[in-house]
């Protein structure tokens, strides 16, 4: 996965990436390889949970090898919890404050990612506007995103055509 994510984010463009993956076991390796991507690249990372999990999620990018509590230490990292029943318009906008303010501090673009979606279809369905909404206000700046899908191997290639209308990049992990 880690070549495939260099590949995915050439580095001057801000992409707004998809990732496939069969099984939960894969998100933490998938999500330290990003942000450790991003860190080499000057960015600042930026990381949505589930609430009450961000601790936890802490702790697997750890495992994965991610210095988490380094880049936490430095400034480099945040960790921000939010509730499924977040607006669309929240969603895009409430980290707003820091994505600015982390730029005016030296950073050359915030990498975020969030939990993963799935396996359960109707959250992805319902992510698809979250997406669009993302895509369209974020499109121009300085942000690299990354959207994990936990998705089995029946419905693999529906789920990538209907992630590709609100993704520049699909990868399959």
């Amino acid at each position: 996965m880690d070549s495939a994510l260099e590949s995915a984010f050439p580095g001057a463009a801000c992409p707004h990436v998809a990732v496939l993956l069969p099984t939960p076991a894969e998100v933490a390796p998938t999500l330290a390889s990003f942000y450790a991507l991003g860190a080499k690249r000057n960015g600042w990372l930026f990381h949505r949970s589930l609430a009450g999990h961000a601790d936890t999620d802490r702790a697997s990018l750890t495992a994965a090898g991610l210095d988490v509590a380094q880049l936490e230490a430095d400034g480099r990292m945040v960790f921000s919890e939010i509730e499924l029943t977040i607006s669309v318009e929240d969603y895009v906008h409430a980290w707003e404050p820091e994505f600015e303010a982390a730029l005016a501090r030296g950073f050359d673009a915030a990498w975020w990612a969030r939990f993963p979606i799935g396996p359960d279809a109707e959250i992805i369905e319902r992510s698809v506007d979250y997406d669009r909404a993302w895509d369209d206000h974020f499109h121009d700046r300085p942000c690299v995103s990354l959207c994990l899908f936990i998705v089995g191997d029946l419905e693999r290639d529906h789920r990538a055509a209907q992630l590709a209308l609100t993704h520049d990049t699909v990868l399959s992990g």
